[in-house]
């Protein structure tokens, strides 16, 4: 039996398939993985023609004790391994070598079956899902073969990983951490899931150059690592410490995000474009008290773009422009912002330049390897035809509407990385340069509408992945406001309605300042929505990002009897009739002051720091969702979720730190605050309304709340 071994680890494998077979953590005389019959590997040739054999198996010990040579061979491919251990962990690299006419896809290595639970407690996952997401007891709350995260592509957020990391433990125990140190952003899967009754951690890489005698290369280090402690935030700052090396987040330090973050304080989304909408245009102003930046929505174009009904084709299909001219007017002259929605790759094949989309368009693999089965009509970014329709049509969007910042939904960061094209300007299968075509896309069209404007023009997205974040300046996101919203995460709703699974804020605490601005909230300002969008506001700024009021698949929210119609909207909706509840737009300005105001500094520009969760009563939120399409699974879905009444957040902004916290209840609440360690031992300045405190901190705080009161304490 190959063994390697060292004061952490001792890994066997076995001498006959090169199979992991246990995985021992010496810190906690454990063993965290143990099987006796996985495969050592999986590749997919063709497409979905899967395979294990081999026909010899051959290992070596490297050039020294702490490595494998593991090689397995057929007349047809090679495929290689080295597998290291050392202080940093357990780390696989492969390559797989194709000597026949079969096209090789993808290889899925290492396999690392018959994870179990460590001890006696609670265990957790922690997936870089969407932007973080933590599961409790996988184990059991994962129910059947290949359930959890079982095809998590990267990068693509909405369906899959929007970083490449995950982890598994204990909490405030021991675990492990996964992640794969590639560099250059290509293409892969990252999966945790139910096998064989136990779980099962894999990579699957591939889809980067498909063909005959070509094989495929995942040179990189996939790294298992042994956690002492495996709560959210130390998984999250061992992937930190290596993400902020790369070249994504150099080129995110030298975006220019102007006013977007320390300007606005709140967002709109799917306000009617086309009509005009300017009594809750001022509406939301007048209570928000802050400026406001609205994704009007996509009803502009000159052939008509809807949510299901159809969508433009070429050139000519996207303008002139049908801007309401009193939306804009009035957004100007309050003092807001807006962009229009575009669904930028997204486009009909039976409307004008036809034979040019139908050539441009991305080929999906047959069954891809997802949650989402894609069945979009995307043009390919890769394509001359998609490079010059996008940057000719947005300079001419802006020269009409003056714009102040584009928005683009089903794009870059929510689609898979594969185009099965073998006459594009890429090799099938394409991957990473797919990913590099939409940096190029998005950085001319950004080059030729600063020049006709004579400004920064930011750009924003649907969702968000690591890879993009030095060319995007905001994206739009939905799931802070589960189990009260759709889309993203949906696969965990189940387990977020009963408490088994909550989201995190992977994504802004790895990034921080670096990290685009999200939108977020999925908000509609009734009552009958119900009182967890008070949570939910108070986590979407917390979180740093600003909260939406969205109005893609409803009715706005009726002022003075007034609301907009169906018959005028780009998806059909049911009437509600429920009015504007002007309590939840004031509790938006007061979150909005917090962070447009001196001491929201932090919030804005800063790095996100560990706090603990308050200790405080959970109140039980209500929530109707009636904002998605009418056919839907989440559509007029009702609830109760038990949610803590207070929540916290840290900050670190040059060399200060500051603690935000928000009782989110409409009642008076107490709380016992454990403060950050940075923040231990200093003098404390508390501000609660126009009054500062000053105290010396002693690591825990007994506080008492107001309704909905804000309270910011800073060193």
């Amino acid at each position: 039996m190959a063994i390697l071994d060292n004061d952490i680890f001792t890994v066997t494998f076995d001498e006959l398939t090169g199979a992991v077979r246990s995985i021992y953590a010496k810190p906690i005389a454990r063993i965290l993985l143990e099987n006796s019959s996985a495969l050592p590997f999986v590749l997919e040739r063709t497409q979905n023609d899967f395979t294990s054999e081999f026909d010899s198996f051959t290992y070596e010990i490297g050039k020294s004790d702490d490595s494998l040579n593991f090689t397995w061979v057929t007349g047809a491919y090679k495929v290689n391994s080295q597998i290291r251990l050392d202080y940093e962990g357990l780390h696989f690299s492969c390559t797989v070598e194709n000597f026949g006419e079969t096209p090789i896809c993808a290889v899925e290595y290492p396999l690392l079956a018959g994870i179990g639970e460590f001890g006696e407690g609670e265990h957790n996952v922690v997936h870089s899902f969407a932007t973080g997401i933590e599961i409790d007891n996988p184990l059991h709350n994962f129910k059947v073969e290949n359930d959890g995260f079982r095809y998590m592509p990267y990068p693509e957020s909405f369906s899959g990983a929007s970083m490449q990391f995950f982890g598994y433990g204990m909490r405030e125990a021991a675990g492990l951490y996964f992640a794969a140190y590639d560099n250059k952003g290509y293409q892969k899967w990252l999966n945790f899931y139910k096998h064989a009754g136990k779980l099962c951690a894999s990579q699957i890489a591939g889809y980067e150059d498909i063909g005959a005698q070509k094989g495929v290369n995942a040179a990189w280090d996939f790294t298992v690592k042994f956690l002492p402690v495996t709560r959210w935030d130390i998984i999250a700052d061992e992937y930190k410490s290596w993400a902020l090396e790369q070249i994504w987040a150099s080129e995110a330090r030298n975006r220019n995000d102007t006013w977007l973050t320390d300007e606005m304080g709140a967002a709109t989304f799917g306000i009617n474009a086309m009509f005009d909408r300017t009594l809750w245009i001022k509406q939301y102003r007048e209570d928000i008290k802050h400026p406001i930046f609205h994704i009007l929505g996509p009803d502009w174009t000159n052939e008509l773009q809807t949510f299901g009904r159809g969508v433009p084709g070429g050139y000519p299909d996207w303008v002139p422009t049908r801007f309401s001219m009193e939306n804009i007017k009035c957004i100007k002259e309050q003092g807001d912002k807006f962009a229009p929605f575009e669904f930028d790759f997204l486009v009909a094949t039976d409307k004008s330049e036809s034979e040019q989309i139908k050539e441009a368009l991305q080929v999906w693999p047959e069954k891809p390897k997802s949650v989402d089965k894609y069945t979009f009509t995307m043009l390919c970014p890769t394509e001359e035809y998609t490079r010059n329709l996008h940057v000719k049509r947005d300079f001419q969007v802006i020269k009409e509407s003056d714009c102040d910042a584009l928005y683009y939904d089903i794009s870059a960061n929510n689609i898979l990385k594969t185009c099965m094209s073998e006459k594009h300007n890429h090799s099938v299968g394409g991957g990473s340069e797919l990913t590099d075509a939409y940096k190029c896309i998005y950085n001319e069209t950004r080059e030729a509408v600063e020049k006709h404007a004579g400004k920064a023009v930011p750009i924003g997205t649907e969702m968000i992945n690591e890879t993009l974040i030095g060319g995007l300046n905001y994206y739009q996101a939905r799931a802070n406001a589960q189990p009260g919203s759709a889309l993203e995460t949906w696969p965990f709703r189940p387990l977020i309605r009963n408490n088994k699974a909550r989201l995190l804020p992977l994504f802004k605490y790895v990034y921080g300042a670096l990290s685009p601005l999200r939108l977020d909230g999925w908000g509609k300002l009734t009552k009958e929505t119900g009182d967890l969008i008070y949570h939910t506001i108070a986590k979407t700024y917390l979180w740093g990002g600003l909260f939406e009021i969205n109005s893609e698949y409803s009715e706005m929210e009726r002022i003075s009897g007034k609301s907009n119609l169906s018959e005028e909207h780009y998806s059909h909706f049911k009437p509600e009739g429920f009015a504007y509840d002007k309590n939840i737009a004031d509790f938006i300005g007061k979150c909005a002051s917090l962070r447009l105001g001196r001491q929201g500094e932090a919030m804005r520009k800063g790095e996100m720091i560990y706090a603990k969760e308050p200790l405080c009563r959970k109140i039980h939120r209500t929530y109707y969702q009636y904002n998605h399409g009418i056919h839907t699974g989440e559509q007029n879905d009702r609830g109760i979720i038990a949610l803590d009444a207070i929540l916290a957040q840290g900050y670190e902004y040059n060399g200060k730190q500051s603690l935000y916290i928000i009782n989110t209840s409409l009642f008076e609440e107490e709380t016992t605050i454990s403060l950050p360690s940075q923040m231990e031992n200093k003098e404390l300045t508390i501000f609660r309304n126009d009054t500062a405190t000053t105290m010396k901190s002693e690591g825990m705080l007994s506080l008492s709340l107001a309704p909905l009161e804000i309270l910011t304490i800073r060193n």
